[in-house]
């Protein structure tokens, strides 16, 4: 639908234009008016409409003159003007120059005053699918050089071959000239959303958090592309500058501290740990891939500069080594202790075990001795695998991918917290090397009733496969086999009937309403949680609480 403005200082002649036509039929829904051009101009920057009907000859402002003065704020609106016999030359001569698309002459004949409006209308729509078709052009433009960006940036992190800087050009239309390329990375480390829900909110705000980080650190406007690439919790991301634009680095403690601040709030506000790692600026591409993958490590000076949500490029100063760093080893006596404490099944000694690696490894630890840092954690993770795969244990049961990729670190905002989580992996596998002598279909009983409890304790929550494998250390293709074989039924359908079951209960509860129900149970689709009421129980939940009496 469309809206119209009369412009005319003859309040008779305004209230007749608005009658005289059937402007529902034509398609406008909407009349506003003004009885002279300055007021027109009020009038229609605020209302900004598609159509204008405007008398020349007006106190204050004329007609064509207040659309000399809006043709550029409203390129898309159809303006006629109304003119008599007298004014009839001086109106074709303003349609020849441009700007006005019709007029109506004075006194005004039906058909043919209906017919000019008509086209006026055609115009419209074919100015609004024009538009529409510039929208969409626009945006598949820009999809398509998002999409080549986070190609090119996965590409520099996996070690291939770098693009030549004339391939660039070719590939995102960059004029000739000089350009820099700022490596970041946004890493979101959750404490209770799940890993797409951490992706979203990547989506939606790591690119600003970006750009007032540039914004301050360069004393510069918004780069001229910003390519980036999600993988689970990290945004990655290259800025790119033209030299000329970039201003020299702003080194103030200040705008470190600012930074710091915002990422501090911005964590507090969507409940994780939100970190930004500022990589080292370069005017080769070829060299940026390097400098991505540095500033991945330097996320894990976390661990080290403890409260930090903020790296910045480290200034390498050879003084910063110390022997200390040699220290970061699994000792022999600590391994033998380790595999003692899996046999005897004793849990308070291996939390007590790994409690001590944390406290000694924090003491240890220094951004220079990562690596050495994540080899013994690597040898930690082998001696266990090693342990079970002696036993006899399979490994499918009692590890996920994160653990043998590491990227289990990933997960954590503090050392204390990961070494906990693996002592609960290494009691978990103490467990099942302890159950071996009970029966196989005992301990799947027990694995399941573990899981019941687990998704009943988060009922509320989107619960996926990958989610429950992660809590139980399982890999998740096994798991799900496990449910096959063992159940008879996937896992969607035991987490279904959990949630129905649950459900019932609530709607005993005569002051809960269906759709609290509904959320209580984890659907947030009221209708979708009707119908899988309905395919479990027989009924609809209404139906249900009838049956009850209730």
């Amino acid at each position: 639908m469309y809206k119209l403005m009369i412009v005319e200082d003859e309040p008779l002649i305004r209230a007749g234009l608005k009658q005289y036509f059937s402007w529902q039929e034509l398609g406008v829904d909407t009349i506003c008016e003004a009885e002279n051009g300055k007021d027109g101009i009020l009038v229609a920057l605020q209302e900004r409409p598609d159509l204008v009907i405007t008398d020349i000859r007006m106190p204050v402002m004329d007609g064509l003159e207040m659309i000399r003065q809006l043709r550029k704020e409203l390129p898309d609106t159809v303006f006629i003007i109304l003119t008599g016999h007298n004014d009839f030359d001086y109106a074709q001569k303003a349609i020849g120059l441009g700007g006005v698309h019709a007029y109506l002459l004075k006194p005004m004949q039906y058909e043919e005053s209906l017919s000019t409006i008509q086209q006026c209308i055609v115009n419209l729509k074919q100015k609004q699918q024009e538009f529409q078709n510039r929208s969409n052009l626009q945006r598949e433009a820009e999809e398509s050089i998002k999409l080549r960006g986070s190609q090119l940036v996965k590409l520099l992190l996996e070690e291939e071959p770098a693009l030549e800087e004339e391939t660039l050009q070719q590939l995102y239309g960059y004029s000739s000239g000089e350009y820099l390329y700022q490596p970041f990375l946004v890493a979101y480390v959750s404490h209770t959303t799940s890993l797409h829900q951490a992706r979203r909110w990547l989506r939606d705000k790591a690119e600003r958090i970006i750009n007032e980080a540039a914004e301050l650190i360069f004393n510069t406007i918004v780069p001229k592309h910003i390519f980036t690439y999600i993988y689970k919790s990290k945004y990655f991301a290259i800025a790119v500058y033209e030299v000329a634009a970039i201003e020299i680095e702003n080194e103030s403690p200040n705008v470190e501290c600012q930074l710091d601040d915002k990422l501090k709030q911005i964590s507090l506000e969507c409940d994780a740990s939100v970190y930004l790692v500022v990589g080292r600026i370069g005017d080769e591409i070829s060299q940026i891939g390097l400098s991505l993958r540095h500033a991945e490590k330097d996320l894990y000076r976390r661990f080290v500069e403890s409260g930090s949500h903020l790296f910045l490029p480290q200034i390498k100063d050879p003084s910063f080594l110390h022997n200390k760093e040699l220290a970061i080893q699994l000792h022999e006596k600590d391994k033998n202790q380790l595999l003692s404490y899996f046999e005897k099944g004793d849990h308070s000694q291996i939390k007590h075990l790994m409690k001590r690696l944390a406290q000694e490894t924090c003491s240890t630890i220094t951004p220079s001795s990562l690596d050495k840092w994540l080899v013994f954690l690597q040898e930690i993770i082998s001696v266990t695998l090693r342990f079970a795969n002696t036993k006899g244990i399979h490994i499918d049961g009692v590890y996920s991918d994160k653990l043998l990729t590491l990227s289990c670190v990933d997960d954590f905002e503090s050392l204390e917290a990961l070494f906990d989580w693996l002592s609960d992996w290494m009691i978990h596998l103490s467990t099942i090397y302890q159950e071996t002598s009970l029966q196989t279909s005992q301990q799947d009983v027990l694995v399941f009733e573990e899981i019941e409890i687990y998704i009943k304790q988060n009922i509320d929550q989107d619960m996926t496969l990958q989610m429950v494998a992660d809590r139980f250390f399982y890999n998740p293709s096994y798991l799900s086999r496990l449910f096959k074989k063992k159940l008879n039924k996937n896992y969607m359908i035991f987490v279904t009937e959990i949630r129905i079951s649950y459900a019932q209960e609530c709607l005993k509860q005569p002051h809960y309403l269906v759709t609290d129900v509904c959320h209580m149970c984890g659907y947030k689709s009221y209708k979708h949680f009707v119908k899988t009421f309905r395919s479990v129980a027989g009924m609809t939940p209404t139906e249900y609480r009838k049956k009850l009496g209730l």
